[in-house]
């Protein structure tokens, strides 16, 4: 099995990623499942850690719209970098679930 090409989803934002994945993904199914269990982790780390930072107390010198933006913004591309060197193992798991579906 080969690497994923690097740079389809390395900044949270990045949504050119979603048209070389599609295309990707006829040409070489086990690496897109690699790519969407890539993607779906870091999604999800990027949702508990956004539900994390709201169940914690409001307020306090550092409260304002820009910094919730800035926090948001670290906290998706965190969730990035999380899920593609490791992370916690969930896209490993969804990736063989989703080769054993194609079989």
């Amino acid at each position: 099995m080969g690497k994923v090409e690097a740079g389809l989803a390395n900044v949270y934002n990045d949504f050119s990623g979603l048209s070389q994945l599609r295309h990707q993904a006829s040409e070489n199914p086990e690496l897109a499942a690699k790519e969407v269990a890539q993607q779906f982790e870091s999604i999800f780390v990027s949702m508990v850690m956004k539900a994390m930072r709201d169940a914690g107390p409001k307020g306090g010198l550092f409260n304002s719209d820009q910094m919730e933006a800035y926090q948001g913004m670290f906290d998706q591309q965190l969730a990035v970098n999380l899920s593609n060197s490791g992370g916690l193992g969930l896209a490993s798991m969804i990736e063989k679930q989703i080769t054993l579906s194609q079989r």
